[in-house]
């Protein structure tokens, strides 16, 4: 199949929570029990802390030996859609459909896993097959709503945003969160249209506060219209009310307008008073880069992976690579995006860096050894003092003009290939940008992480355990 570029842009790029679906979900007549030290509890232990193939492995386990094919083909399909391996996935979950013995009584397991398939589908830009599932779920009586925003999502990346805007507002009349605003407005980012997406988070700004995390939710809202003063003022609020992920967005605000020693003083409130120092370092980390300050920055983030806090490490991790880059370090930036990717595999930003690391290190390597020869090959005889000279002072100027032009290089890449700017070292840089809503600063490239730096359950009822590659999951 031909992919064209509307295509590429992906499902995974404006990536949609599940809120409906749960990561424990049980059949209510299992072939067996729910024993804690059984391959299938282990499979989940495994899928809690992103240990993709353990799970496949206990899953496997669970299927041949358990009689739990429903639940274990489940288990299997999410761990496979995590890999980024959809082929595998689709083919889970459809064994997994296959095996529910009373789809009746287990309707909400068997709709459970109809998303799952639907978003491997969508994946693999199978939009046919994933647009099928959700017009049978769109007749469900307990998700139609997340139903129709996902077929919405899907007529989106079709251009057929007629049909998309009356999916939306299909779902809004059946929940009409501030999160499912959000979810909209950045599918419309995600297709150039942020315009309409922001008559949507306007319309959603008509809406009263009623719970903690709706501080939080309008904070989100107001920061996207650039209303930094009320996304400050509802920051503040859903901290106070220890909201996950407003720590972030607040010194992302700070950031945004150039306040940086408020930033500094709200990450580093993180480190005294032991609320979440591995968000603090991360945030610490970011300042430190955006200043050019990229060794101190090394330092925060050693600092911030040294407290085995697993709930920024990946954010801190990357950061590293992105501080090696800064300091044209390519080859430690390379080594360490190698061993990032085992761990993060479906991380593409990572793997759009990785190319780019990859083509730097080529060009050093081949730019020191054409040194070498030409070194080798010159010749100091007395007839050619004059000449040696004049080369020399010639050769200077080429390599200053060469590590002029390496630094503005530097400067002027992302990873997807496209022109930014990454400040300079003088420390004038001033706010991020981040166009596509995935999470990353366009300028500086580093990560602030999901939903800026929380990640709402992407898959199910849990931190972390679904997709995670820098996209914002709301």
């Amino acid at each position: 199949m031909i992919k064209d570029k509307k295509s590429e842009k992906s499902f995974r790029k404006a990536r949609i929570s599940l809120p409906v679906l749960l990561l424990g979900a049980t059949l209510l007549f299992p072939g067996c029990g729910n024993a804690s030290d059984s391959a299938y509890a282990s499979g989940m232990s495994a899928l809690k802390s992103e240990d993709y193939n353990t799970a496949i492995t206990n899953f496997q386990s669970a299927v041949d030996s358990e009689g739990r094919e429903a639940e274990g083909y489940r288990g299997l399909g999410i761990a496979y859609l995590n890999l980024g391996d959809y082929e595998n996935a689709v083919d889970a979950f459809s064994k997994s459909l296959a095996a529910i013995k009373y789809p009746r009584q287990n309707k909400s397991f068997r709709e459970d896993v109809l998303f799952y398939q639907a978003q491997a589908y969508a994946e693999e830009q199978q939009y046919d097959n994933a647009m099928t599932i959700y017009n049978e779920l769109i007749k469900s009586e307990e998700h139609a709503g997340q139903a129709f925003l996902l077929r919405g999502k899907l007529y989106a990346l079709e251009n057929k945003f007629g049909q998309a805007g009356q999916d939306f507002q299909k779902a809004l009349e059946l929940d009409n969160s501030y999160e499912i605003y959000l979810e909209i407005y950045d599918i419309y980012v995600q297709n150039n249209r942020q315009a309409d997406g922001a008559a949507f988070l306007k319309d959603a700004l008509n809406q009263k506060p009623s719970e903690s995390d709706d501080y939080y939710q309008l904070g989100r809202i107001c920061y996207e219209l650039k209303d930094y003063g009320k996304a400050e003022k509802y920051l503040k609020k859903a901290i106070e009310k220890n909201i996950p992920g407003a720590v972030m967005l607040l010194g992302r605000v700070y950031s945004d307008t150039g306040d940086y020693d408020s930033a500094e003083d709200l990450y580093q409130s993180c480190i005294d008073n032991d609320t979440s120092v591995s968000l603090g370092y991360n945030g610490l980390a970011l300042i430190a880069i955006m200043k050019g300050n990229y060794d101190d920055a090394l330092q925060k983030i050693q600092a911030g992976l040294d407290t085995d806090e697993a709930e920024y490490k990946e954010e801190l991790l990357y950061n590293e690579i992105i501080a090696y880059e800064k300091k044209l370090d390519f080859k430690t930036a390379a080594s360490k995006m190698e061993s990032f990717l085992k761990s993060y595999p479906t991380n593409q930003k990572a793997v759009q860096e990785n190319l780019f690391l990859q083509s730097r290190v080529m060009e050093t390597e081949a730019t020191a050894s054409e040194n070498v020869t030409s070194s080798s090959g010159s010749s100091s005889s007395p007839s050619d003092v004059s000449d040696t000279q004049s080369e020399a002072s010639g050769s200077t100027q080429s390599e200053t003009t060469d590590t002029a032009n390496t630094d503005q290089s530097n400067a002027s890449y992302n990873s997807a290939g496209e022109g930014q700017s990454s400040g300079d070292d003088s420390g004038s840089y001033q706010g991020t940008v981040d166009a596509d809503n995935d999470g990353y600063d366009d300028n500086t490239g580093v990560y602030y992480g999901t939903a800026y730096g929380t990640d709402t359950s992407a898959y199910g009822n849990y931190d972390s355990a679904g997709y995670y590659d820098g996209s914002t999951g709301y």
